[in-house]
């Protein structure tokens, strides 16, 4: 350890002695002193240190961190929040956590089935034991139990103060492994052979069902054992996606077949206004996308969207997107490889379920349907037009999906009525990623992946899916900065 470091970490034990002044030493963790909480409320200043809590009186450990990003040219920019989360299952299987921003609080207690769930949070810790709230960047902490005994203590070894950052970084050199290289589109003859191997794994696809015809039929039924993670309409925010990849355990899980990425559709085709016509970035998208499929053939999912399509129908702001697209397929890849695409748009599947979530593009049908005219929804293309263009209705849209549709969608599936129904398509507002109970409805979300500073992911934890949300970072251009 070299000398400032060192002294810079007497310094803060100096000030936590300081700030602790009238509290009881408790059992070491980490360092060399640690402190337990009082029955009144203590501000803490510990800077960018993160730190374990110990929770009385059965020792639950739990560790507060600094969010940080992968790379940032000013650190003081940083924003001023933490993630608290549960060390034993953070790093070794998909998991949940809490972000605590500015002016946000959190109050642990053993009766919330989430934080159960999430945390590992025992059901006889008493229902308020205690609260951490974030006030400018500094951490008050108030027990709700007399002589609570829980503790507090700063990590401050280096393998514990950039352990989730390191973490990270180590995934992505193994994206850049996965992706073989920079991130970049691929040449005309390797993205023709990449893509003629995704649609021969479509033709037999994993936990797809064949329709009548003896095609991949309309829908994927994944066994409840994987578990999954959905992301809404990327729309070529490529970024997005490696975000999702590069955290959690999401990149391991699928490494490891213990789960699911499942895409509901509409990856291409940039929503940013002024780029409506650029489709570059979406040749980038769906190359990522298909070399994860040929890495992951049972891991990876994509569902069609209503611009996973050639259709004039499809445009945005008076530029029609589908077209466009078939033109730049044709020019930059040539006729063979655009009529590999639009075999790959006719092989796709239409809805995802199991017994823990049920997902497609748009909508749940408006119409009688059955899991049989789902396996065959080729044969039905109103029932198709329902489930990636429709939406949820309203006043002046009569014709969309209402509470009582997703109910028959449940019941035709044969899942519990609480089931989650997860669809893309009509984001709520442009400074968000997931919506919950949209429409008055209970367990009804709506997922979008395309937006600038947040992407968010449904993820399966426990035996309940919940909405996560990751600030977006430029990992392709960390991943490309890599050395070979």
């Amino acid at each position: 350890m070299g000398r400032s470091e060192s002294k810079a970490k007497k310094a803060l034990l100096k000030l936590l002695k300081n700030t602790f002044s009238d509290l009881v030493q408790c059992e070491e963790v980490d360092v060399k002193e640690s402190y337990r909480l009082p029955d009144k409320k203590v501000k803490v200043h510990i800077g960018d240190y993160p730190f374990q809590i110990n929770l009385y009186p059965d020792g639950k450990a739990l560790h507060l961190y600094p969010e940080q990003t992968l790379k940032s040219s000013d650190e003081n920019s940083e924003p001023k929040r933490y993630i608290l989360f549960d060390p034993e299952s953070y790093y070794s299987r998909i998991s949940g956590f809490y972000r605590i921003e500015e002016g946000e609080k959190i109050t642990l207690g053993g009766d919330d089935i989430e934080q159960q769930d999430f945390l590992n949070i025992s059901n006889e810790t008493p229902q308020r034991k205690l609260s951490i709230s974030n006030d400018d960047g500094s951490l008050i902490f108030k027990s709700h139990v007399p002589n609570p005994k829980s503790c507090i203590a700063p990590l401050l070894k280096d393998k514990k103060v950039n352990l989730v950052v390191n973490w990270r970084q180590k995934k992505l050199q193994r994206l850049r492994d996965i992706f073989g290289g920079p991130i970049q589109c691929l040449p005309e003859p390797e993205a023709l052979s990449l893509i003629r191997e995704v649609n021969g794994i479509l033709e037999d696809e994993a936990y797809r069902p064949k329709d009548k015809s003896g095609q991949p039929g309309g829908i994927i039924a994944l066994p409840a054992k994987l578990q999954v993670f959905i992301v809404g309409d990327l729309h070529t925010k490529y970024d997005n996606l490696l975000t999702i990849l590069s955290q959690n355990h999401f990149l391991e899980g699928l490494e490891d077949g213990s789960a699911c990425l499942l895409i509901l559709g509409d990856a291409i085709h940039c929503e940013e206004p002024g780029h409506y016509d650029e489709m570059q970035t979406s040749l980038l998208m769906m190359d990522l996308i298909f070399k994860l499929k040929v890495r992951f053939p049972n891991q990876v999912f994509y569902l069609r969207g209503n611009h996973d399509s050639f259709s004039e129908d499809i445009s945005k702001g008076g530029i029609p997107q589908g077209i466009l697209w078939e033109n730049e397929l044709k020019k930059s890849r040539g006729k063979s490889y655009l009529n590999e695409m639009n075999r790959c748009y006719q092989l796709l599947p239409y809805v995802a379920f199991s017994d823990r979530f049920i997902a497609c593009h748009a909508a749940a049908p408006t119409s009688s349907v059955s899991k049989d005219a789902l396996v065959n929804i080729k044969d039905n293309p109103k029932l198709i037009q329902q489930v990636i263009n429709n939406r949820l209705r309203k006043p002046n849209r009569p014709a969309g999906y209402s509470k009582r549709d997703i109910k028959r969608f449940r019941k035709c599936l044969n899942v519990s009525e609480k089931t989650p129904v997860i669809v893309g398509h009509t984001p709520m507002s442009m400074d968000e990623t997931l919506w919950e109970r949209v429409g008055e409805i209970d367990d009804h979300f709506v997922a979008y992946a395309a937006n600038n500073d947040w992407v968010g992911v449904m993820a399966q934890i426990q035996d309940r899916l919940y909405p996560l949300r990751y600030p977006v970072e430029p990992v392709a251009a960390i991943i490309n900065s890599l050395p070979n």
